[in-house]
C-alpha cells in the first residue's frame, strides 16, 4: 500500500491543527467575542473575499449598519485568526495619532510595498520611517510646493490644450449637443506623471509620450488590471496564510516592480549627470532630486534610497492625484448645478490666475468640491494593520456586548490581530455624515451656499463635529492621520486644485446616458472604477465633454 496517500493526509492535519491552534491562541485574552461579527462567511475563504469584491467598501458599510455598531468581528481566510473592522475615530486614531508604531503593516504586505515602491517611506515601519520622515519633510514645506508652480501650471496647460485639440479633431464622433466620450484617467494620469516628473528629479515625459512614460504607464495598468482579475481577489487571502509566497517568481508578483525599474534607472542618469555639472556639496535644482542630494551627508542617507523614494513619488504621487482629478470629474458631471457653481466661482476670481495662497484659502467651493469628492472616493478603499502587542483600543462610541447586553467602551486585542480600516465606509457612515452620506453634497462644506436661483435663499448644511470624524486633513482619512499622514498632501492638493479648475474653466462635463455611465469601484492597489456590470472590461470612467470656448 502506498505511502503518499497516509502523507498527504498527515501533513494537511498538521496544517489545519497549526491555523487552529494559531487561532485559538491569538484570540485568548481579546475581547473580539464581545462585539457584534458579520454574519455568514464562506467555510475557506471567511468573509475576506466579500470584502474584496464588492464595491465601493459595501461588506463594510453594510455590515457597519447590520451590526448597530462601530466594530464588528470578521471571519479571515484559511482558517486565520478573526479580523478586527473598525470606523471608530478613537479607536483609529489610537491606532494612527497616538501609538503608530504599535502596528505595522501585515507581513504579506511590505515585501509587496518593496517590489513596487522600494525601501521608500510607504514600505518603512518604527525608527526607520521616523528617520525617513525627518529626512524628506524639508522636500514639502509650503515654500518648496510654492516653487513647483511653474511646472504644475504649464501640464495643466497642455492637458486643457490636448482635450480641446482632441474635441475639435473628433468631430465625427460628436453627437448633437457637440460633445464626445473620454476617460478622463487617460488625460490626468499622462498629466500628473508629467508634473511628478518633472518637479521630482527633472524627467520630461512628453505628456506620456515618451517611450519610458509609456513603460511605466503600462507597467502600473498592468499591475491594476491583474488585481481586478478573480485571482487577484484571491492572491491576498493565499498571502496573508503563507507570505513567503512573496519571494517566488510569480508573474502578478513580478509585475509590481516593473515601473519602479524604469524609474530608478532614469533617476541615477539624473544623479550622474547633476554631479558631473556640479560638486557634491553643491547639486543644483529646485526638484526633490537636488534637494535629496543636498541632504544625503546630513541625514546619512545611501543613494539607493533616493532611488526609491523618487520612484514612490512617481508611482503614488501620479496615480492617486489622477483618480482623485478623474472621480471629481464624474461627480461634477452626474450634478450640473454644483459644476456650474463651481465654474462661476472660478471664472469670477478677481485675478485670472490664482496663486498658490488663492488655491488654499480663497475659492471655496472649490475647496468644497476637492473635499467632497475625496470623501465619496478617497484614493484608497481601505487600510489594514496588525498589532505588534496586546493593547486596549478606546472606543468613542460604546457597545452592547451581544452576549450580555452590557457596554463596552474599549476592546482587549492581542498581539498579532489584524484590523481593517475601510476609508469608504468611514466617509459614508449615516450616523455621522447624515442619510445623504453616499451622495455627492459639496455644499454640505460650506456654512452658507446661494440657492440655484442666484437669490437670497440659502441652505444650511452642517458638517460632523471633531469628535464624530478622525484626525485627518479636514476630518477625513483620505490621507491617513498621524505620522503616517501623506507626506506629499500639500503637492497633490495643488495639483488637483489647478487642473480641476483649468478643465471645469475651460469645458463642460456631462454623464454618459443610461448604464453605461455609472460606475462602481473596487480596490486594486489604489481604488479602481468600472462600469457596473463591466467589470471585466476593466478600469473605466465614461464621461462626455464639450469645449466651452
Amino acid at each position: 500500500m502506498s505511502t503518499l496517500p497516509t502523507g498527504l493526509f498527515i501533513a494537511s492535519g498538521a496544517l489545519i491543527l497549526y491555523f487552529v491552534i494559531g487561532r485559538w491562541y491569538k484570540s485568548g485574552g481579546s475581547d473580539l467575542k464581545s462585539i457584534p461579527r458579520a454574519p455568514g462567511g464562506h467555510w475557506l475563504w471567511g468573509h475576506e473575499r466579500d470584502a474584496l469584491i464588492k464595491p465601493n467598501g459595501s461588506f463594510y458599510t453594510e455590515n457597519f449598519e447590520k451590526c448597530g455598531a462601530p466594530v464588528f468581528a470578521m471571519k479571515g481566510g484559511f482558517f486565520s485568526e478573526d479580523i478586527l473592522a473598525i470606523r471608530d475615530p478613537a479607536a483609529i486614531t489610537h491606532i494612527f495619532t497616538r501609538h503608530p508604531y504599535d502596528y505595522h503593516k501585515s507581513a504579506f504586505i511590505r515585501p509587496l510595498v518593496e517590489r513596487l515602491l522600494g525601501r521608500s517611506l510607504p514600505w518603512a515601519e518604527g525608527d526607520e520611517h521616523k528617520r525617513q520622515r525627518v529626512a524628506l519633510a524639508p522636500v514639502f514645506t509650503h515654500e518648496s510646493i510654492k516653487r513647483m508652480e511653474p511646472e504644475v501650471r504649464l501640464a495643466s496647460d497642455t492637458l486643457v490644450h490636448l482635450i480641446a485639440e482632441t474635441i475639435n479633431s473628433n468631430s465625427s464622433t460628436k453627437t448633437g449637443d457637440n460633445t464626445i466620450e473620454i476617460d478622463p484617467l487617460t488625460w490626468t494620469c499622462r498629466a500628473t506623471l508629467q508634473i511628478i516628473g518633472s518637479v521630482g528629479f527633472g524627467q520630461d515625459f512628453e505628456m506620456g509620450g515618451s517611450d519610458d512614460a509609456k513603460g511605466i504607464l503600462a507597467a502600473v495598468h498592468e499591475v491594476v488590471e491583474l488585481g481586478m482579475t478573480p485571482a487577484g481577489f484571491i492572491a491576498p487571502l493565499v498571502l496573508r496564510a503563507f507570505p513567503f509566497i512573496t519571494d517566488l517568481p510569480v508573474k502578478a508578483i513580478q509585475a509590481h516592480g516593473k515601473a519602479k525599474t524604469i524609474l530608478r534607472r532614469l533617476a541615477a542618469v539624473k544623479v550622474e549627470e547633476k554631479r558631473r555639472m556640479n560638486d557634491d556639496k553643491d547639486v543644483g535644482g529646485k526638484d526633490f532630486l537636488s534637494m535629496l542630494l543636498k541632504m544625503q551627508d546630513v541625514y546619512n542617507v545611501e543613494l539607493n534610497q533616493i532611488l526609491d523614494q523618487l520612484a514612490m513619488f512617481t508611482l503614488v504621487g501620479h496615480d492617486t492625484t489622477a483618480y482623485g482629478i478623474s472621480f471629481a470629474l464624474y461627480n461634477l458631471a452626474h450634478n450640473k448645478p454644483a459644476q456650474d457653481r463651481l465654474r462661476n466661482e472660478l471664472l469670477a476670481f478677481h485675478s485670472s490666475e490664482p496663486t498658490y495662497d488663492d488655491f488654499s484659502n480663497r475659492l471655496p467651493m472649490l475647496e468644497a468640491v476637492t473635499k467632497e469628492s475625496l470623501r465619496i472616493f478617497p484614493p484608497t478603499m481601505h487600510t489594514e494593520r496588525v498589532a505588534l502587542k496586546d493593547d486596549i483600543l478606546p472606543l468613542r462610541n460604546p457597545i452592547r456586548d451581544p452576549r450580555t447586553g452590557e457596554g463596552v467602551h474599549s476592546l482587549a486585542i492581542k498581539r498579532g490581530q489584524t484590523i481593517h480600516i475601510s476609508h469608504m465606509a468611514l466617509h459614508r457612515d449615516k450616523s455621522v455624515w447624515g442619510e445623504d452620506a453616499s451622495e455627492f453634497k459639496p455644499e454640505r462644506w460650506l456654512s452658507t451656499l446661494p440657492g440655484n436661483d442666484g437669490g437670497d435663499e440659502s441652505t444650511v448644511h452642517s458638517l460632523p463635529p471633531p469628535t464624530g470624524s478622525t484626525r485627518g486633513w479636514s476630518g477625513l482619512f483620505s490621507f491617513i492621520e498621524g505620522p503616517r499622514l501623506c507626506i506629499g498632501v500639500r503637492l497633490a492638493l495643488f495639483q488637483y486644485k489647478v487642473m480641476l479648475a483649468d478643465l471645469i474653466k475651460n469645458f463642460e462635463f456631462l454623464p454618459v446616458e443610461g448604464p453605461d455611465g455609472l460606475i462602481e469601484t473596487v480596490f486594486s492597489v489604489t481604488n479602481q472604477p468600472y462600469v457596473i456590470g463591466k467589470k471585466s472590461e476593466g478600469v473605466k470612467l465614461p464621461l462626455r465633454v464639450r469645449c466651452l470656448h
